[in-house]
Parts: structure tokens; C-alpha cells; sequence
């Protein structure tokens, strides 16, 4: 049998080639070479036909921040912007880089600061309010104890995919609302950043978020998971004031969203603001490229956002006190305070502002005062009702006739007036029929 040296020199031979065996040996095949060039992590590089030489595979493949940079938008004459470091973008933004890829902004504003129509320290007074207003059933009794949270993240769809990568809270501390802003410059440093945010939340008595019970809180829950955490937050009594927003203009406002609040409710304009939804690119503009021009103006719209928190809870305490005034939904306010348990401040609310109340607002007034038996007051309000032709006062008179008063005649009288259908037609032949058994037109007394 020939040697592998007589059968090598053979295939030289036969080919017309003196190269190295070696050197074809580092042929990639077909399909590895075609898996390397489809693939979403590719080296453009690689995506060339040439087939690369020894000393070419024995390179470091690039790191994914170097492909990242390759394939971001040229700059400058078409080249890519140099990237800036790490701990001068923290010196630009006036953070302080507290470990390798997180950075720490603080912030002190005096309650005295006004944002919009009111000052900081309004905050105290609101977050105080009486029984009543609707903001008592989650709110403690020391404002000082809880933490304002915001988060920038690097999408909205929530979900393992989506990075937390700014964390925005605040806290009054005597006469001041220090705000600190956690930023995440590199993708490592997460489970630190993880860390801390986790101590501050977890040492608050209160958390006062807007949409924090949909997104901001379970998105946190789901990243300190992945670092190896074990979430312990949804046992903080948390107010999340989108809720109070919706209950209270729902109806009123095209949206509920945090800038539609501020322009119609707190005042406050931010003209040149960064939008929420370009956050995410902002940060992307840094991890691939190293260029860190609109991670200020995310952090600004963060603590925009915070301080909006502090001042929301007094505006909203005044919609609870004056809601005609702001041009709140009064009915879904009185509501709101029933499925509190809280009936004699929903029947004050409502007859506090009976002038302005729409029909439905008023039959609700009605049947709290006959749930606790004010007859007199309830009919006034369902006849006042009736005269303007609402069938469903009209309906109630009705009742209240055949079963209380016990006057059929004039429950029938009623119920000729409401619209035509199979439970009125019902409802008139009943009483017809016992108007006939009775003999009798008028009251019927048994």
C-alpha cells in the first residue's frame, strides 16, 4: 500500500499544485462557510468569497461591541465617530461612574421648587389628604418613607428581552427631593446596577410610580431574576396614580399618558423634551457606538418625570376636592369611593355638585339615598328626572309605586311611559291585571 507521502505527491501531480496540504486543510467547507455568512452575529468580513489563510484564522474574532460599531451609521466624512469613554461621558453628564459601566446622577431640588402650577412641598400636603378623597387607600401616613420610580428601558413590550438601563428614584429627605438616577453604559454592569436598585426600593415603606404596576415594577421583578435575584417587591404598598388619572378623566381626556396629565392637569410644558419613545434608540446610539449625545436628554426626561410624581399627588387630591373645577368625571370618582366602602363620602361628593351632575351621575345619587332609606330625597331626584323624559328614572318611580307606595294606578300611570319592549309590555299587563283583581283604581292597601 503506497505511504501518505507517495499519495500526497500523487494528488500534486494530478492537480498542478505545490501547495502546502497544510494550508487546505484550512479550507472551511460549504456549509460552515454559508452558516457563517447568513448568520445575525456575522463578520462582514467573513462574508466575502476569498478563502482566508492561516495566519487570517489564528485572529481574534472581533468582540460584538466592535461588530456593533462597524455597522453604525458613518459619520464625519463617512467614518463612524470615535467612541468616547466611559468615564468622561459620566464627567459630562455630571454623574460619577461608581463601577466599570454605571454611573450614578444625583440631584437635590428644595420642596420650595415649583414644577408647573406647584411647588415640591405640596407633595406633603397631598399625600395627607382626609378620608374621601381617594388617594387615602394606599398612601401612608409618612410620605418621607416612600420612593418616587421611573424607568427608561430599551423597549416597551416588556419581557426578558427588554434592559432596564435607566432607574430613576425619588426621595424627600428633610426639606429636599433627592433624586438618584442609576445609568447602565454597559451591559455587564447590569447585575450591580440590579443590586442597588433592589437595596433602595426594598428600604422604601412606599412606592408612588405611574404605571409602575404594569411595567415599570414587573420589568425590575424580571431583570433581578435573570441576575439571580430573588424579587421581593410587590409586598411595598405601591400607588401607581395612573389609576386615579383614568378614574378621574378617563372619560374626559383622549388619553391617560403622563405628558397628557401634565399639560391639562399639573401645568407643566416641557418644550424641547426628549420623547419616551426615542430612549431606547438614544441608548442603542451608545452600545453601538460608543456616542453618548442623547443619554442627557434621556436623564432629563426621567427626572421630568419624577418630579411630574411628586406634584401629581397634590393635583389629584384637589381633582378629589374640586372635581368641576378640573373637569373631572364626578360619577367615576363617587364610584370608586363605593367600592371602597366609603358611601357617605360618594353621597357627599354627589350632592356636593347635584347642579352639574349628568342623569347617570344623579340616579346614583338616588339609590344612595334609598339604599339608606332618604325615600323623600330619592324621589325628588328620579321625578326631577322623570319630567325630563329619562327612561330610567322613569322606570324607578315605577317601582318605588307598585312596591312601596303601593299605588298601582300610579305605577301603571309610569309605566305607560316607558319605551315600548318586552319588559314594559310585561310590566303594564301585570298591573292591569291586579288593578282588575282589586277592583279598584286607586291605592291598593295590603
Amino acid at each position: 500500500m503506497p505511504s501518505l507521502q507517495e499519495r500526497l505527491r500523487r494528488l500534486r501531480g494530478a492537480t498542478g499544485s505545490d501547495a502546502d496540504p497544510a494550508a487546505t486543510s484550512q479550507r472551511p467547507e460549504p456549509n460552515r462557510q454559508h452558516r457563517h455568512a447568513t448568520g445575525s452575529d456575522a463578520d462582514p468580513a467573513a462574508t466575502s468569497p476569498s478563502v482566508a489563510s492561516p495566519a487570517d484564522t489564528s485572529r481574534p474574532r472581533p468582540s460584538l461591541a466592535a461588530r456593533m460599531r462597524r455597522l453604525a451609521p458613518a459619520r464625519h466624512g463617512g467614518r463612524p465617530a470615535a467612541p468616547v469613554a466611559a468615564e468622561t461621558v459620566a464627567d459630562q453628564l455630571g454623574a460619577e461612574l461608581i463601577r466599570p459601566g454605571l454611573a450614578l446622577l444625583e440631584r437635590r431640588h428644595p420642596l420650595t421648587w415649583r414644577h408647573g402650577r406647584y411647588p415640591l412641598g405640596r407633595c406633603l400636603e397631598g399625600a395627607r389628604a382626609q378620608p374621601g378623597t381617594g388617594l387615602d387607600d394606599a398612601l401612608l401616613a409618612t410620605p418621607e418613607a416612600a420612593v418616587f420610580l421611573d424607568t427608561e428601558t430599551s423597549g416597551l413590550a416588556g419581557g426578558t428581552g427588554t434592559w432596564v438601563f435607566v432607574a430613576g428614584l425619588g426621595r424627600i429627605e428633610g426639606r429636599e427631593l433627592v433624586l438618584r438616577q442609576y445609568l447602565l453604559l454597559r451591559l455587564d454592569a447590569e447585575a450591580e446596577m440590579m443590586e442597588r436598585v433592589a437595596a433602595e426600593l426594598g428600604a422604601a415603606e412606599q412606592l408612588i410610580s405611574y404605571n409602575g404596576k404594569g411595567f415599570d415594577l414587573p420589568l425590575l421583578e424580571t431583570r433581578l431574576c435573570l441576575n439571580g435575584r430573588r424579587p421581593e417587591l410587590a409586598t411595598t404598598p405601591h400607588l401607581d396614580l395612573l389609576h386615579p388619572v383614568r378614574r378621574a378623566f378617563a372619560s374626559r381626556w383622549p388619553d391617560c399618558r403622563l405628558a397628557t396629565c401634565e399639560r391639562k392637569l399639573l401645568g407643566v410644558e416641557r418644550g424641547d423634551d426628549l420623547p419616551g419613545a426615542e430612549a431606547p434608540a438614544a441608548w442603542l446610539e451608545w452600545l453601538r457606538g460608543g456616542q453618548p449625545g442623547r443619554l442627557g436628554a434621556v436623564l432629563r426626561h426621567n427626572r421630568l418625570d419624577l418630579l411630574s410624581l411628586a406634584v401629581l399627588i397634590p393635583a389629584l387630591a384637589e381633582v378629589q376636592r374640586e372635581p368641576v373645577r378640573h373637569g373631572a368625571d364626578i360619577r367615576s370618582l363617587a364610584r370608586h369611593l363605593c367600592r371602597c366602602n366609603q358611601t357617605e363620602a360618594a353621597e357627599r361628593l354627589l350632592e356636593a355638585h347635584r347642579r352639574e351632575l349628568e342623569p347617570a351621575a344623579a340616579l346614583d345619587l338616588a339609590q344612595l339615598k334609598r339604599r339608606r332609606g332618604a325615600w323623600v330625597e330619592a324621589l325628588a331626584i328620579w321625578e326631577a328626572l322623570a319630567a325630563l323624559g329619562d327612561p330610567a328614572a322613569i322606570l324607578e318611580l315605577a317601582k318605588h309605586h307598585e312596591h312601596v307606595g303601593r299605588d298601582l294606578a300610579q305605577a301603571l300611570a309610569y309605566a305607560e311611559r316607558l319605551p315600548d319592549g318586552d319588559a314594559s309590555a310585561h310590566r303594564r299587563a301585570r298591573l292591569r291585571r291586579r288593578l282588575q283583581r282589586c277592583g279598584d283604581t286607586g291605592a291598593l292597601n295590603r
